[in-house]
């Protein structure tokens, strides 16, 4: 179980793909049996692909592309 302190502090420093990925992994058997240089690279890895996520959202949204029927 992780600390809901360590949750908090992730928030404020807005790494909120890592807390998803932190309690997926929390939660995970599989994640388990990684070291913990690889946990750590898929911690990394979420958090980049939950920035570009983001950042493909609101450039979606800013474009206000036209869809056709």
């Amino acid at each position: 179980m992780i600390p809901a302190h360590t949750l908090d502090q992730l928030k404020t420093l807005r790494l909120d793909g890592r807390v998803v990925a932190l309690s997926d992994q929390a939660t995970s058997s599989a994640a388990a049996a990684l070291g913990f240089e690889q946990r750590l690279s898929l911690l990394v890895q979420r958090e980049i692909d939950w920035r570009d996520d983001k950042r493909l959202t609101r450039l979606l949204k800013a474009a206000r592309l036209k869809v056709s029927s």
